[in-house]
């Protein structure tokens, strides 16, 4: 540690829960990631270390919670939500996410201090050691104290008596003069007052911290994460018409549009607010769908994804012979597959008599009655069973 700060020009602020909040507005869309890029409807009021609250996104791992801002992007109207996860989330966005942030209350203090308490130490000695032995128990966030001149008509050391009265926990920002913001929630335990002859009304507060401060670097006080995405289709091979899902995943912010050329001639689709689409290929070939981000006012480089193989259908025709004959008459039928082996043929000689299974490409059978009869086979390739095809008809005598 060989910098220092001056505190001077320290500037400290308590959430204020009953004053009108500073700005609303609307979650048009937010990765899968941890921790979660959102993108705002607007993003001019909202700063890095700000915490907002979200609700009405469908997504149970960020509605009904706070979230202090990180890697702010104007352009993009983006951030990071510190300490959020989405990466569990399986549905798209279920409706318009809103947000929230709050006014604060500048408390304007003379000088502060942040007492973090040790953990406590957990005495596991059993008369079988040769020593002491222990275990790190609970570590205690502590209190933040500070002092301050108070005005009793003063709104904002009204709204620090307000969150004294109602006990709720808030958020307190301190922003440090190099642009760095340290977000702690607090609850507010006491407020005191002293007074003298020749002497200004001061005060003093206490703060107990409820949970992990959070501590925002300035913009360009350490390199920024360079954006990039990566997109992968599956499956990567298939018959015609293959159906495949192309999911793209982001670092180092979240793009506002995703432009997907499929390769296959059609129209470019775009994406908007969510992270996978869908395509069916219909001609066989093979295809790279490549995927072009929006960011901001920025149109960035497209990045390919796999190659998608999409092989011809399979088809197979059907031919008996003879075609007609005397009872009891002998046939073969004969099968000639394109595109692919079928692992077996269901035939039905449609004669009356059980199916049949065939693994090979011809199979004989005896027609021992008179009629016209047409066999039908029902090839199974990888697994499924596919369309049945008709052979012609043989007439028996």
């Amino acid at each position: 540690m060989k910098k220092a700060i001056s505190a001077q020009n320290t500037k400290m602020y308590i959430e204020n829960l009953n004053a009108a909040p500073i700005a609303t507005g609307a979650i048009t869309s937010a990765s899968r990631s941890a921790p979660a890029y959102a993108v705002f409807d607007d993003a001019s009021k909202l700063k890095d270390g700000a915490p907002i609250y979200i609700t009405g996104t469908g997504w149970a791992s960020l509605d009904n919670q706070e979230f202090v801002l990180q890697d702010l992007d104007p352009d993009s109207k983006s951030a990071a939500l510190h300490g959020s996860d989405t990466t569990s989330e399986t549905e798209d966005l279920s409706g318009i996410g809103m947000f929230q942030l709050n006014a604060f209350a500048d408390v304007c203090a003379r000088t502060y201090t942040i007492n973090q308490t040790p953990a406590t130490s957990i005495d596991t000695t059993t008369l079988c050691d040769d020593e002491k032995t222990s275990l790190v128990g609970f570590r205690d966030p502590g209190t933040l104290t500070f002092d301050f001149f108070i005005d009793p008509t003063d709104p904002d050391y009204l709204a620090l008596l307000d969150a004294y009265d109602d006990g709720e926990e808030r958020m307190f920002e301190i922003i440090y003069r190099n642009g760095a913001v340290r977000t702690l929630p607090v609850i507010v335990q006491s407020i005191n007052e002293t007074g003298g002859v020749d002497q200004a009304v001061a005060g003093s507060a206490t703060l107990k911290i409820t949970g992990a401060p959070v501590l925002t670097q300035p913009p360009g006080s350490q390199p920024e994460e360079q954006y990039s995405l990566n997109a992968s289709a599956a499956p990567a091979s298939g018959d015609i018409p293959l159906h495949v899902t192309l999911t793209i995943n982001e670092s180092g912010g979240v793009a506002s549009k995703f432009a997907i050329d499929w390769d296959d001639g059609t129209a470019p689709h775009d994406v908007i607010g969510q992270n996978t689409a869908t395509h069916d290929y219909t001609t066989a070939g093979s295809f790279t769908p490549s995927v072009t981000a929006t960011k901001g006012t920025a149109t960035l480089p497209a990045v390919d994804a796999n190659v998608v193989t999409v092989n011809p259908s399979y088809s197979v025709t059907a031919a008996v012979a003879p075609t007609s004959g005397a009872s009891p008459l002998d046939v073969t039928l004969t099968l000639t597959e394109s595109n692919g082996t079928a692992e077996k043929f269901t035939v039905d000689w449609k004669d009356g008599g059980a199916t049949e299974d065939v693994t090979g490409t011809t199979a004989p059978h005896t027609y021992s009655v008179a009629g016209v009869y047409s066999a039908d086979i029902t090839p199974t390739v990888s697994g499924t069973a596919r369309a049945k095809v008709i052979a012609n008809a043989v007439t028996v005598s």
